[in-house]
Parts: C-alpha cells; structure tokens; sequence
C-alpha cells in the first residue's frame, strides 16, 4: 500500500471498554489496531489498560461498566457511565495529539466528540456495529456500517446530502489463525473440553442473558429435540443470565456444556471441537464470531435476517429461529448426513477467504477514512 499521502493524517482507534472487555466492538478495535498497514500513523486509545499490539497504544481512562459501584444499574447505564468518564481527558488528548480523525464504535463517544468537534478537530466516523438509526447516524463526519444491505438501507433513508457519509466495509477475520483442523485437532480439541467423541457439537458463543438478545434458551430447546447433539456456549453474563442459565439446564441438562468466559486466544480450540456454529438471534448487528467460525470451516445455522443470509453466503443455512422445531429439524439433517456438512463448510472457508481477509478489507477501510479527512 501506499504511503500516507498527508504526514500529518493520523488516525485514533478508541473504545472505552477496551482493555476491560471482550466483546465484538472491542475486540474488533483491537485486530484494527494489529492489521492496518503499519505505514499509517493510528493509535489505539482504551478505557482500560491497553493489549499489547504492535503500534502506539494510550490509555485514555474509563470508568469501567463493571464496576462493582456501578452494580444494580442496567447495562445500558452503565456503558453509558463508562463513555461519558473518558469524555474530558479524551478531548483534551485528541487536541495534543494533533489526532485527525477519531474513530469509534461507541454511540455516546462518538456523538459527544462530534458535539465538541470545535475543541479538538479531529473528525469523527462512527462505526455503527450497533443497528442504531441512519438518520441519527448522518450527523457524523463518516459512518463505517458493516453489511452492504445496510448500506442499502441508509441511501434509501438519509437525505441525499448526508449519502456521502456512509460507507460499507465488513469486518475482517484472521484466515492465518483461524484455519479447519486436522482429524487430529479435532479430537484434541474434544478431549481437552470433555466433549464425546462422536457427539454433533452445536457450538455458540456470547453473553449469556437478556441484553444482546442472543436467545441462548431458545437455542437450548432446539438442541435438545435432535437426540445426538450437544451444546457448547462460551461467554460471560449480563442481565437476565440466571434465569437464561435455568431454562438451558431444563432444557438440555447434561448436553448443555456453559464453559463462562473463554479468552480470546483459546476460542479457536471452541471451533475446532465444533460440527455446526449456531445462533438464535433474530436481528444481529455483525458477529465476528460468525466470521471465525466460517474460517474455521464450521457451516452457520442462524435466523433468516437479510443481514444473516449476505454475511454467510454459501456457508449458511437460514431457518427461522421464531417457529419452534424450525432448527431442530435442520440439526437432524446436518447430523445425519457428515458429507452434506463438509461441504458446507468448505463453502463457509471460502467466503472467509474471498471476502473477509484482513488485507483487503483494511485497505478498503483506509480508503474509506481518508475520504472523510478530504471531505469538508
């Protein structure tokens, strides 16, 4: 790639939970900070203490969400309490690090640098990972959406001046690391998690609760109606997690396996011991854990969302997570016939490859930014 064609272009990656939490936004802002060429000035700012990557990383500090001061507030109160902490300081630093473009998939940061714009700069791009509204999008000096149908979706709602704005580029999956197992890996992985050897693993991965809408329960209950199977779950809780963790054990109880949180760097054994990846959620903004997976070459299983249908491409079976039996069903046939899964799988492996590869896809994302720099 070429180099940065203004020397003083430089770039800010912030989140406030970074270096607390895990989650996609988070962990998303982490691999950018790794996979942008290194020949851009960025710097990757976190609330918390920040990973270790290979580029300049600052922490801006944040009140993290899960503080124990914070407990007996909602979710959403209290990721807004954690962004708004980190609000002064990071003003102040993205003025004295002569930054020019801040970039963030936090709403509240990014709409109060915007609102403040006067005092540090710098423009602002909202990476709407979220499925906030385009028209309260369209203030921001760039919105990064996902998926080209929500790309769609804002051209036909925003008004023709704000159309500029909006940009679609997906998210990226590290194809290197993230690569289908040998027959060997797979039984490893099996037996380093206690799974039987010739079970059918249904494998999802996220919080556990009512918040992120990921509908563990329903999930549960459609494992459960196809005899061989068993599920595996990685990932922490939120609101609603006891009541969430009941319904799974009644519906499942031994083939439920509920691992609680997986680090990051060990996820990739979860999908090798995995024979499908599935999730219940009927509207879900973009799941990196579904791109890793696909590399991985697992098939996906998910809800009939348009989004759903264009990230997974070939490598996906849409069913309908709202009628009961819908994806028992499909379980049976994927478990009954292993050759009808490899090929999908392969499938899954290739859409990986040909359109989420990190290379590419950074490339069209630093197009996409400098663009906004030029825009006045």
């Amino acid at each position: 790639m070429n180099s940065v064609e203004d020397p003083s272009w430089k770039l800010a990656l912030i989140s406030s939970g970074g270096g607390y939490t895990t989650r996609g936004v988070e962990i998303w802002m982490d691999e950018l900070a790794i996979c942008l060429p290194q020949n851009l000035a960025v710097e990757l700012w976190t609330g918390g203490p920040p990973p270790s990557v290979p580029r300049p990383a600052r922490r801006i500090r944040s009140f993290n969400r899960d503080h124990p001061w914070l407990a007996g507030r909602s979710w959403s109160q209290r990721y807004v309490w954690e962004q708004l902490s980190m609000l002064p300081l990071l003003i102040l630093a993205l003025r004295w690090q002569g930054i020019r473009v801040a970039y963030s998939g936090d709403p509240v940061v990014a709409w109060q640098l915007k609102r403040f714009q006067r005092l540090h700069g710098a423009a602002v791009v909202f990476m709407n990972g979220m499925r906030l509204s385009h028209q309260w999008a369209r203030h921001f000096d760039g919105v990064h959406l996902l998926a080209q149908p929500y790309l769609d979706e804002a051209l036909q709602e925003v008004p023709a001046a704000d159309v500029p704005r909006f940009f679609s580029v997906p998210h990226f999956v590290d194809i290197t690391r993230f690569q289908p197992p040998t027959a060997v890996a797979r039984a490893a992985a099996r037996l380093e998690l206690g799974l039987p050897a010739d079970a059918f693993v249904v494998l999802t991965v996220g919080p556990v609760g009512t918040v992120s809408g990921k509908r563990l329960e329903h999930l549960a209950r459609e494992v459960a109606a196809c005899p061989q199977a068993i599920l595996l779950h990685a990932g922490g809780g939120e609101e609603g997690e006891a009541q969430t963790r009941r319904e799974v054990q009644e519906a499942l109880g031994a083939r439920a396996h509920l691992l609680g949180r997986v680090s990051h760097e060990k996820i990739s054994q979860l999908y090798h011991a995995a024979d499908v990846y599935a999730l219940a959620t009927l509207a879900e903004p973009f799941s990196i854990a579904i791109l890793e997976a696909m590399a991985t070459g697992l098939p996906i299983v998910h809800h009939t969302d348009y989004v759903r249908v264009w990230q997974t491409g070939a490598g996906g079976r849409a069913v309908s997570m709202e009628e009961p039996g819908a994806a028992a069903q499909l379980f049976r046939e994927l478990a009954a016939a292993p050759d009808q899964r490899a090929a999908l799988g392969r499938l899954a492996r290739q859409v990986a490859e040909s359109r989420y590869a990190p290379g590419p896809v950074c490339a069209e994302l630093v197009a996409a930014l400098k663009q906004v720099r030029r825009r006045p």
